[in-house]
């Protein structure tokens, strides 16, 4: 999916080998690890990651002086800027979701400060969920780019054609940030990072016509630190992705970003 993820997926054997003709079950799953806008994903130790949560956010009260706001915004990522048509309906084993509500771009989105990368984070996010209940890619090509979109064409295609889908829960994913703001990154581009933990819901399961039981959506611990890193650039922000897994602060040089 995005070239390459640093975050290795981890899925039941069945849906890591897919099951239909067209690849569109295997596709349900391996989104999953595409999306992720992470900038140094590697898995940790329980040990390990609360002593880089710790560390981190550390860092981020002393670092992230130029980019303050008056909120805090530690805690799980919010957003509530939606277009609602109809009753929503979620999705069962027998039916996909109905009437989605569909994340609406915050007009604030792209202003040079905190409160701008937390709500362009926020879209992102819900913009992804919205993705992986309904296989449209609609709001997410206002943050992705059309290299990357491309890649979610058999998840759209399972969708349309009512191969499989997902349900279990209203949002598949979910971003807890570790610190109040992000964490500016030193060097000629305008960048930040913000550490925090990426998680996929438990109850999770995919359905694919015809092919046996319903399987979880994530086969084990779909807990994991993260670092979510974001880019200003030609007036608006852009995720961030290592090309080495490393980290992004700890390696500048070695990142690239997807444009919006």
């Amino acid at each position: 999916m995005m070239s390459p993820s640093p975050i290795s997926t981890r899925v039941s054997r069945r849906v890591a080998l897919g099951a239909t003709g067209t690849g569109v079950l295997a596709a349900l799953t391996a989104c999953a690890g595409s999306i992720r806008p992470l900038a140094d994903g590697s898995a940790s130790s329980p040990a390990s990651a609360s002593a880089s949560a710790s560390a981190s956010a550390s860092a981020s009260a002393s670092a992230s002086a130029s980019a303050s706001s008056s909120k805090s915004y530690k805690g799980f990522v919010k957003f509530d800027n939606f277009e609602k048509k109809g009753e929503y309906v979620p999705a069962t084993a027998a039916q996909k979701a109905q009437n989605v509500p569909k994340p609406l771009v915050p007009a604030n989105m792209n202003d040079q400060n905190v409160d701008g990368i937390y709500a362009f984070v926020g879209y992102w996010l819900a913009s992804s969920n919205y993705l992986l209940m309904t296989g449209d890619t609609e709001p997410l090509q206002k943050v992705e780019s059309a290299d990357a979109l491309e890649n979610y064409r058999n998840l759209t295609v399972a969708y349309e054609n009512n191969a499989g889908w997902l349900y279990g829960a209203d949002s598949p994913m979910t971003l807890e940030l570790l610190s109040d703001s992000p964490q500016k990154i030193s060097g000629s581009r305008i960048r930040y990072d913000w550490l925090g933990y990426m998680s996929y819901s438990a109850d999770m399961k995919i359905h694919a016509e015809g092919q046996g039981p319903d399987e979880p959506f994530m086969e084990d611990s779909s807990r994991e630190l993260t670092r979510v890193g974001v880019e200003y650039k030609d007036g608006k922000w852009s995720m961030v992705t290592s090309e080495d897994g490393s980290s992004s602060a700890a390696s500048d040089s070695s990142s690239s970003s997807s444009s919006v």
